[in-house]
């Protein structure tokens, strides 16, 4: 019998109420547990300290007051939303970075729920996280908390390890009833647009029948779709098509277990979810949607 999937909800207590909202959502479709994580900087807690030059056993009540309010406020979300009972909340102080890292490594989650504005000391580490991570992951801007896929956009280099980001694809765009349109990019250095415009050409050719393979994969399953190739930066023509077939979700994925190869990926996701008003999904290990029944498709 298969394990039930583990969903690991990074907090960062602005979104609460959003990212909790679209892990329930989600949880019910994957059919899996829910785990929140809130990191609290130390540096958050010291400042307050020292604001009032608290030492010893006042700094530790402070220090606690923190952490008593975040589970508080986790804890009246999840029993506004009846689930209560089945949320699993931790609350920890420390350096933002290296526990969401710390905790990333030991939760074996089937996926990272987030926002953009995942904030550590000196910023902004959602990209970071997605890039550090084995672990599937969903991005959401700020403001986006339902789960009402119809339009769904795959972004794919047409590669054997990209195949199971386009599975998933395929299968998601059958569960929503939606449109799939299924985007590949063949990127080229200035050189060779100047030196060899015909292998450029050639290159995009050659993409265009691997597409085409796509499309008419999931034609068969009764799924709408629709290729796109295009010549260029990824991450602008993302940005671009948001604004043209305004996607409910962009999926993108490898199964590359590379550092380098999953950095890239992070790379590309920071650069656009706070240019477009929707998720990202980010498959990086195949996983399986409950059946009518309640069990997990596996």
């Amino acid at each position: 019998m298969k394990k039930r999937s583990r969903i690991l909800v990074l907090d960062n207590s602005r979104n609460t109420e959003n990212l909790l909202t679209f892990a329930i959502q989600w949880a019910d479709l994957i059919n899996a547990s829910i785990k929140v994580i809130r990191v609290i900087d130390e540096k958050t807690i010291r400042n307050a300290t020292m604001a009032v030059d608290a030492i010893g056993t006042i700094a530790q009540m402070i220090k606690n007051d923190f952490i008593k309010e975040a589970r508080e406020q986790i804890n009246t979300l999840s029993e506004r939303y009846r689930v209560n009972d089945s949320i699993n909340i931790e609350v920890i102080v420390g350096n933002t970075r290296e526990e969401i890292t710390r905790t990333i490594d030991k939760s074996e989650a089937d996926f990272l729920i987030l926002t953009s504005n995942l904030k550590g000391t000196l910023g902004s580490i959602a990209s970071e996280v997605i890039g550090y991570s084995k672990n599937n992951c969903i991005v959401l801007p700020t403001e986006v908390h339902y789960l009402k896929w119809d339009r769904i956009l795959l972004a794919t280099d047409c590669s054997e390890k990209a195949e199971s980001a386009t599975e998933m694809a395929m299968e998601i765009a059958e569960r929503f009833k939606g449109r799939l349109f299924i985007l590949s990019v063949v990127t080229s250095n200035e050189e060779v647009q100047i030196h060899a415009p015909a292998l450029l050409d050639k290159m995009a050719d050659e993409r265009k029948e691997l597409v085409e393979e796509i499309v008419n994969k999931a034609r068969k399953r009764g799924v709408y779709a629709e290729g796109i190739v295009r010549e260029g930066i990824i991450s602008n023509i993302l940005v671009d098509l948001n604004k043209t077939i305004h996607p409910d979700v962009t999926i993108m994925g490898s199964e590359s277990r590379t550092g380098l190869s999953r950095i890239f990926m992070g790379s590309v996701v920071g650069s656009i979810i706070n240019k477009v008003n929707h998720p990202i999904l980010v498959i990086k290990k195949p996983f399986a949607f409950k059946n009518d029944s309640g069990k997990r498709q596996d």
